[in-house]
């Protein structure tokens, strides 16, 4: 189980008619250190974790040969990966994970104001 070190709540994003509200998460997990959440409401009002995205590093201009590219983050979904597999149970896994997040701060005042 992956464990929190800190969130904070980022930005709203509309996908259709869709809110999701994306959360900055810092973990404990050597290959993921730093992942974003997204997480939408549910018609009974509570907060559901939809996906997890892997923020890598952000890459330096020059890194990738143009000097002039801005600085930026490349994501991937690590979804599965992580809430999949024989140590996992993944759903109850992915319940947790979310409820970690949203304890922390105020993250689940912002996301309930959000969304």
């Amino acid at each position: 189980m992956l464990t929190v070190r800190h969130a904070a709540f980022r930005r709203v994003l509309a996908r259709g008619r869709q809110l999701y509200g994306e959360v900055e998460v810092h973990t404990d997990l050597a290959r993921a250190p730093r992942l974003l959440a997204y997480f939408r409401k549910e018609d009974d009002g509570r907060l559901q974790l939809v996906r997890v995205m892997k923020e890598d590093s952000y890459l330096e201009p020059g890194v990738i040969g143009v000097a002039e590219l801005p600085v930026y983050a490349a994501t991937e979904d690590v979804t599965e990966q992580l809430f999949s597999g024989p140590d996992h149970s993944a759903g109850e896994d992915r319940h947790l994970f979310g409820r970690q997040i949203v304890a922390i701060g105020e993250v689940r005042d912002a996301l309930e104001q959000a969304l």
